[in-house]
């Protein structure tokens, strides 16, 4: 008779992987396997089990009723094989390790010098800092990152999350842009030329909220790095929300549209639940919620926005 001793995890996380994406084929490029091994995980969980788990179509891989009342189970074994791992390397790392933060383009110019607070010696103690600047928000809870700065509010219940303040940003355009278009005002937006992002149209939902609309002609030059939209607007392509520590480094770039608030770009500092059991990711996760409030205290207001910023909370983990 099968027990749970006698099935590898590895089998299971590929089990679950093909039923979710439906094709050995995608389950490996979510992997980071072969295709070969993913079907040879499939067929040997399928042997040691005694059971067939999907249909095979010529479409993909289909799980048939055996299968699909094992999904919840084998999630749920995965989760406990992660939760094993997470504990036991923080029984093996106390006071020193690896911590691999994700950030966005927004900070992660200026993040090194401000995690500087952690640089150590070696008798207190060494964290490694490994800082991974995506386009997309790596998954915490399958082990793509320690620590997340995000700028959206994280919805995951299992994740440990505290609200920082936020980055003032405002609406900026080119020297070059100003002098051959005008000054932009709010009775002339339908003028102007914008820079947005693709997939998340920040500015494009921002003006909306405040009941300006900018039409979909006007947003004439996109991209969902923020490096392409701030090298859009000081080369003149027309006028992007850039956060204010990042305008001020900018000689060529000039605020536009000055009535208008500045935005809050809300930052939110997240991690697993091993950061209140492990002493490094603990000690990395304070430091850079700390760090993090102090700089954004520092960069101007308006004084009407200041009204509307919810305080930061400090978030003690215990």
């Amino acid at each position: 008779m099968t027990t749970l001793a006698d099935v590898d995890w590895n089998l299971v996380r590929s089990f679950v992987t093909v039923a979710e994406h439906g094709s050995l084929a995608a389950a490996a490029r979510e992997l980071g396997l072969a295709h070969p091994t993913v079907a040879r995980h499939v067929q040997n969980l399928e042997a040691t089990l005694g059971l067939q788990l999907f249909h095979r179509r010529s479409t993909g891989l289909e799980l048939n009723d055996t299968g699909a009342r094992l999904m919840a189970p084998a999630r749920s074994m995965l989760e406990a094989a992660r939760a094993f791992d997470l504990a036991s390397r923080a029984a093996r790392s106390p006071a020193s390790g690896r911590v691999r933060i994700t950030a966005s383009e927004l900070i992660a110019d200026i993040f090194p010098e401000l995690l500087s607070p952690l640089r150590r010696a070696r008798d207190q103690g060494l964290i490694n800092v490994e800082l991974l600047v995506a386009d997309r928000a790596l998954n915490l809870l399958e082990g793509e990152a320690d620590i997340a700065i995000r700028h959206v509010q994280p919805h995951q219940q299992e994740l440990v999350c505290r609200r920082l303040a936020g980055l003032p940003a405002g609406l900026y355009a080119s020297r070059g842009y100003v002098a051959e278009r005008g000054m932009p005002t709010a009775e002339s937006v339908r003028e102007h030329w914008f820079i947005d992002g693709i997939r998340a149209p920040r500015l494009a939902r921002g003006a909306r909220r405040r009941g300006y609309t900018i039409h979909k002609d006007q947003f004439v030059f996109r991209s969902d790095h923020f490096t392409g939209r701030l090298n859009g607007a000081v080369g003149g392509w027309g006028i992007a929300l850039v956060p204010v520590h990042v305008a001020r480094q900018q000689p060529e770039l000039v605020r536009v549209l000055a009535d208008i608030p500045f935005i809050e770009v809300e930052m939110w500092l997240v991690a697993r639940q091993d950061v209140r059991t492990t002493p490094y990711l603990r000690d990395a996760f304070s430091t850079a919620g700390d760090v993090l409030n102090a700089f954004a205290a520092d960069l101007p207001r308006l004084q009407d926005s200041e009204a509307a910023r919810p305080p930061p909370s400090r978030t003690v983990i215990a």
